[in-house]
């Protein structure tokens, strides 16, 4: 322990020794050959750690940080050593290049460690070849997915166009039937005539939502959308109902997004269209629509004061053709939340719901604030395979 003491309280003394130069023979030629040789390593160890310190910060995700830093302590402490060697060439300062051998062994020690440790985690990494191959066959995948949805896209208009217009005559048919008829019919054949056309129009409705179901999240022409006029648009289309139940609307301040305007009304129409449907009787509904900001998200809430959903039941709302109530009770294809989840989904955000049977329903989403689809990393990718 006293020699420890002493090592350090002398620690820039150099008066026990003799500068390297009287220390044997040393002509000029092998004097300055081994300082300049020394300077040169020095200078090179100088430069590496600071490219790989460099290449830390300006690439960001890389993968084993931790044995990059080790590497770079243990060059800059190799090249120390160097400039010492040097530097005794004139003051003998052998105290302070033991030290720093001594510190130069335990970070080689540890860099040992951990590359033994995390050997098997570097042998897993991935070289560019085997990224480059990834990322074609990414974007094979990408462009078979695009195909396919657009050849659903495609089967789903013609066939909702050839269901609707043979549904359409039906209901035409049975119109006119009624007008011309009607008189000479007995009451039976009346609701017979009734109950096909509200069939035959239920099964248009359910066609047109499955229609706009399949192309949410199709179109990739993103615009600036004032949330706040899309919202009150929505409202203005359903002032029928809204007057006829009496109902309250009360928009809080909405953001203006970059995102496609059809897809985002659909999730307001949807949303909006419930807190008016599923009411109390005899209490007029009032909805209550509003966004925070959550740094990199918005969280959207409509709430209303309406019959509410049991708990057991608010994952399979958001589930296609899912409906709780029968059709005499509530009207309604059951596709409505399950479109609003597909866009919150496809956009990356996540919808919820918190409810109270009999007080009301609050239906939250997220949406990012720079919504990616896809499409947008299809793009990215092919940008990437092009450089």
């Amino acid at each position: 322990m006293e020699q420890l003491i002493e090592f350090f309280s002398r620690l820039t003394d150099s008066g026990d020794w003799p500068p390297r130069w009287f220390c044997g023979r040393w002509t000029d030629f092998h004097g300055w050959l081994y300082i300049a040789s020394d300077l040169m390593i020095w200078l090179a160890y100088m430069v590496i750690p600071l490219i790989l310190i460099r290449y830390l910060f300006v690439k960001k995700g890389v993968p084993l940080p931790g044995v990059f830093w080790l590497f770079g302590a243990f060059i800059l402490l190799c090249g120390l050593t160097h400039l010492i060697d040097v530097v005794i060439f004139w003051i003998p300062v052998y105290r302070i290049s033991a030290l720093v051998r001594f510190l130069t062994g335990i970070v080689s020690i540890a860099t040992v460690v951990a590359l033994f440790r995390y050997f098997d985690e570097a042998v897993g990494l991935r070289t560019s070849r085997e990224y480059e191959h990834e990322l074609l066959f990414r974007q094979q995948a990408v462009m078979e997915l695009t195909r396919s949805n657009e050849e659903l896209q495609q089967f789903a208009y013609v066939a909702s166009h050839d269901l609707q217009s043979p549904l359409k005559t039906i209901s035409n048919y049975l119109k006119l039937l009624n007008t011309k008829y009607g008189e000479q019919l007995p009451q039976d054949a009346h609701k017979l005539i009734e109950t096909s056309t509200n069939a035959a129009e239920r099964m248009r409705s359910l066609i047109s939502d499955l229609l706009d179901f399949s192309r949410v999240g199709s179109e990739v022409a993103f615009t600036r959308v004032d949330l706040n006029n899309l919202v009150a648009e929505v409202i203005e289309e359903q002032q029928a109902e809204i007057r006829a139940s009496g109902a309250t609307v009360d928009v809080g301040p909405l953001p203006t997004m970059t995102a496609h305007y059809t897809d985002f009304k659909q999730v307001f129409q949807n949303l909006i269209s419930n807190g008016l449907k599923y009411r109390k009787s005899g209490v007029a509904p009032h909805i209550v629509i509003q966004a925070v900001d959550e740094k990199e998200q918005f969280c959207f809430s409509v709430r209303d004061n309406g019959i509410g959903i049991e708990r057991q039941y608010f994952e399979r709302v958001f589930q296609i053709f899912q409906r709780l109530h029968g059709r005499n009770e509530f009207s309604g294809t059951g596709i409505g939340l399950a479109t609003c989840k597909k866009v919150v989904d496809i956009y990356g955000g996540q919808i919820w719901i918190e409810s109270t049977v009999g007080v009301g329903t609050t239906f939250y989403f997220t949406i990012p604030k720079i919504i990616k689809t896809i499409h947008h990393y299809a793009q990215t990718d092919t940008l990437h395979s092009a450089s």
